[in-house]
């Protein structure tokens, strides 16, 4: 151990001090899982007495270092690999701080989030032995030495664990299911659930997967609530992410829908197909009508059929493991490296640019039209390269042990995770503003060259002023979300021509560019940053949130609103587009089951549903204390209301909500 390494140990920064234990001749793979040895030595044992599940609550983040009593301030990040407290640590060691900026120079970039699946069916098959087995027989290299190195680390924190919970009032059925599993293959399904909650936090609660279909081959027909609630509850103290339903539908199905009411997180991700049984119709709209957004709605036959097209390789059990990541990124659980949201295009702010400096001097609409997206395609352009040189910057300097380990096929081709190793890998990138920016188009023809009720001047002087009647006479033309044929014309013309061209970039290190259409909370710094636009917009108020209109233009109900959605062309949206749709909590069950099968068999992808009333969400504004159970869809994933920061709260109310 050299003497950075030796004093990062001595102030409490275990998993700093690995990082460094090897830097002066050990190879990437070693380094990093050196460093995740070391923090699977030391780091917390957390558990709640009695519960049936290890561990349980809150185990990411900020924890004491068990020698030194010391908060530790390096810790690993399952999105970047290493999360540093830098203020932190700065108190704390001026010296641990010029280190580790010395060491991310050459060993960690950071880049952007990214999410993943391990292959949980096969940890709880084959058991985590079968994993050291595999490496074993493989032939000497830094990469095998590296993972090996892993697995011992987390074998001492297996044992660390058995000698732990006695003296924590652990149940004896946990004790004998640790001593079976996550190192052998799951007998039951308690054991399955056991080593599924044990291995999600080794990745940090990510994201699970098809949930129904790893458990199914476990189960016996008994009653795994109270095991799923705890380790859905584990999940949302931790503030992570999914699980997927179907499309082979069980009894495991409606139980983990039953199991997660009154939560957040994990969010619930139903895949929908022509034969999804009545009785599961009828719990997910049970569900949705109880308020919380859960679960969202998948279009199984879109979605398969497209990214089979996408990738002729993709074999049809592959495709099957289809899940979303994080809000809802493309990923086939156990075997992907998909990004998660890697960069964006601000396509409203890009417009905004544009409009004021080409507006003036359009001779034509369509010339004014041609034009905005050829400065669009270098945008596109430039998005794409940026991101391959950021992919290869990371590869080059940042290692994933876990998602190494655990993700298909990477021991097999001995290659790490951010290095290319997964079966599949491929960029998703979002792009913000398109449903704003299309009604500023129709806003701009309607008014500027159909009608020539103003001169570009003009039209623009008064956008600027942010003029109330000329607002009001904005949000009155033409726009996407009413199915009116010619706006939606537009629509179609715009998003087919942007999605397709992501198709001709290339990844030094993946398949390619699979773009997604959900917002996260970026709708709101998105449009922070954007002055006041054609469609109706205020300057610095969020843009769209989703596929969805812009919010008070959907005038001609839920069913017009969803025909324009589907206009916006979807096909190459492979990373998955979000619709979000507000309905009150009087929606009877039948009509909402038909708004989602009538919108996939227009070819919408996907479909979120925050079943809630105004008056609610406004007393809710108010009183943020007498509603924290109170549950919203946000863009892409659901929360509790009373968590959301005030623009986003403000944002949600804003959003038309249809009275059926």
């Amino acid at each position: 151990m050299n003497t950075n390494a030796e004093f990062l140990s001595d102030i409490g920064e275990p998993f700093a001090s690995g990082l460094l234990e090897l830097s002066d001749n050990g190879s990437l793979p070693e380094i990093y899982c050196r460093a995740y040895r070391r923090y699977y030595e030391t780091c917390p044992i957390v558990y709640k007495a009695g519960s049936p599940l290890f561990p349980s609550g809150l185990t990411t983040g900020i924890y004491t270092d068990t020698k030194t009593g010391c908060e530790v301030y390096v810790i690993p990040s399952y999105a970047t690999q290493i999360d540093i407290k830098w203020d932190k640590l700065r108190e704390k060691s001026p010296r641990a701080a010029e280190i580790m900026t010395q060491f991310t120079k050459s060993y960690s970039y950071a880049g952007e989030w990214n999410h993943s699946m391990l292959n949980y069916k096969r940890i709880l098959r084959e058991g985590i032995n079968q994993y050291e087995k595999r490496l074993l027989d493989k032939e000497d290299s830094d990469f095998r030495t590296a993972l090996l190195d892993l697995v011992d680390g987390l074998r001492t924190y297996h044992k660390r664990v058995l000698e732990a919970l006695p003296k924590m009032g652990a149940p004896t059925e946990l004790l004998q299911a640790l001593k079976q599993v996550p190192f052998s293959p799951a007998r039951t399904a308690y054991e399955a659930i056991v080593a599924l909650n044990f291995c999600l936090s080794l990745d940090e609660w990510d994201n699970v997967g098809r949930l129904d279909s790893i458990l199914e081959p476990y189960h016996k027909g008994e009653d795994l609530r109270p095991w799923l609630r705890c380790m859905m509850e584990n999940i949302q103290i931790n503030d992570r992410w999914s699980v997927t339903l179907g499309p082979d539908y069980s009894d495991v199905t409606y139980q983990v829908l039953e199991a997660s009411v009154g939560l957040a997180r994990p969010l619930i991700e139903l895949r929908v197909t022509d034969e999804m049984p009545e009785s599961l119709w009828e719990l997910s709209a049970k569900r949705i009508l109880q308020g919380g957004g859960q679960p969202a709605f998948y279009n199984e036959k879109a979605i398969r059929q497209r990214l089979c097209g996408r990738i002729p390789h993709l074999t049809q059990e592959d495709a099957l493991e289809f899940a979303g990541g994080g809000c809802t990124e493309t990923s086939f659980a156990g075997c992907t490296y998909s990004g998660g949201t890697d960069n964006e295009i601000n396509v409203l702010k890009i417009f905004e640019d544009y409009m004021y400096a080409s507006l003036p001097d359009s001779p034509s609409f369509e010339e004014f039209y041609n034009n905005f997206i050829a400065v669009l395609r270098k945008e596109q352009d430039n998005q794409m390269e940026t991101i391959n040189d950021y992919w290869n910057e990371r590869a080059r300097k940042c290692f994933a042990p876990i998602r190494t380990l655990f993700i298909d096929d990477c021991i097999d081709k001995g290659i790490g995770w951010f290095q290319g190793g997964a079966r599949y890998t491929f960029s998703i990138h979002c792009d913000s503003g398109i449903p704003n920016t299309l009604d500023s188009l129709l806003a701009i023809k309607h008014l500027v060259f159909d009608e020539k009720r103003y001169s570009p001047e003009q039209f623009l002087s008064l956008l600027k002023s942010e003029n109330a009647e000329f607002f009001a006479e904005l949000r009155s033309c033409p726009s996407y979300g009413v199915a009116d044929e010619k706006a939606d014309a537009l629509v179609r013309d715009f998003t087919t021509g942007f999605y397709e061209h992501y198709l001709t970039g290339k990844l030094d290190l993946g398949l390619g560019f699979f773009p997604t259409a959900h917002q996260f909370t970026r709708h709101i710094s998105a449009g922070s940053v954007v002055g006041p636009t054609p469609d109706g917009r205020k300057g610095g108020t969020p843009v769209a949130d989703s596929l969805a209109a812009v919010n008070g233009k959907a005038v001609k109900g839920p069913t017009a609103m969803l025909t324009s959605a589907a206009c916006y062309e979807q096909k190459d949206i492979y990373g998955i587009a979000v619709t979000n749709l507000s309905i009150n909590q009087n929606c009877p069950a039948s009509i909402l089951k038909a708004l989602v099968k009538g919108y996939f068999s227009m070819g919408g992808t996907q479909l979120q549903v925050t079943a809630t009333n105004r008056e609610t969400l406004l007393k809710a504004r108010k009183d943020p204390e007498s509603y924290r159970d109170l549950i919203v869809r946000v863009g892409g994933y659901s929360d509790y209301f009373y968590n959301l920061e005030d623009r986003l709260k403000d944002a949600v109310i804003a959003r038309t909500l249809f009275e059926i």
